[in-house]
């Protein structure tokens, strides 16, 4: 399986080749993001989609489609008392867009959110209706684990997957790659953890260069900057096979 979080669904000939080289039967796909922004018209902030994606190909034949949405902790927030509006609201769209985009029989819904100790009640609302509203219709809820979620009691779901990826302080200058550091997995993986739904890991494949001036962060650059002053620096950044296999043994 594999993540997409893209805007746009139009894989080119490179992600087909590798698609059919790795044997990829599943994509989890990233429709759109729940988030709260301001009502241009009324001022007031409003729990909305946005960055939905657009599809310009069709799905490959023979790949099973999940679709994902990521909440933000402002929209979880704001759901607070209204969870289960939005569990429908949220279970509408996501099916609508999976039917108007013919991506076959949906098996598995995926929330992702970063939730806290804080907003937890919220997001376990929000899950249990979504839940019994996908258990009616024979699909399964997943949800993302984050590590520092680990040693909490999950949201009601049928499964999650442990995002293993961007584990180290992008920002800070003296990180040494903050994409995946077996140091910084060590601390979670080696407790004695038993977790109470099925849980699946995702490893990064992505890299990217981060850009600082002096030791302040500047921003992230998808390709090598030639064009850089004395006092400005790129930490080139990309998981090696070597490091998942390591976190793999743990």
């Amino acid at each position: 399986s594999i993540y997409h979080w893209k805007t746009l669904f139009a894989p080119d000939s490179a992600e087909m080749a590798f698609i059919e080289k790795h044997s990829i039967g599943r994509i989890y796909l990233r429709m759109f993001d729940v988030a709260l922004e301001k009502n241009q018209w009324t001022g007031k902030q409003e729990i909305v989609p946005i960055a939905t994606t657009r599809f310009e190909s069709s799905v490959p034949e023979g790949v099973e489609i999940v679709p994902v949405t990521y909440i933000t902790l402002e929209a979880l927030r704001a759901m607070s008392g209204q969870t289960r509006e939005y569990a429908d609201l949220i279970t509408e769209r996501l099916l609508a867009m999976c039917s108007h985009n013919e991506c076959g029989d949906i098996r598995e819904v995926q929330f992702d959110c970063d939730w806290t100790a804080t907003t937890k009640g919220i997001y376990s609302s929000l899950c249990q209706h979504t839940d019994n509203l996908l258990a009616n219709k024979g699909i399964d809820l997943s949800i993302t684990v984050r590590l520092h979620q680990l040693g909490e009691n999950p949201p009601p779901a049928d499964k999650g997957v442990l995002m293993l990826y961007n584990t180290g302080a992008l920002k800070e200058f003296r990180t040494k790659n903050s994409i995946l550091d077996l140091n910084d997995v060590k601390p979670y993986l080696l407790k004695k953890v038993s977790y109470p739904i099925p849980l699946d890991y995702s490893y990064p494949i992505f890299g990217w260069g981060v850009k600082f001036n002096g030791e302040d962060f500047i921003s992230i650059v998808s390709e090598r900057d030639s064009v850089i002053s004395e006092k400005e620096h790129i930490r080139y950044e990309r998981p090696s096979y070597p490091q998942i296999e390591s976190v793999k043994r743990l």
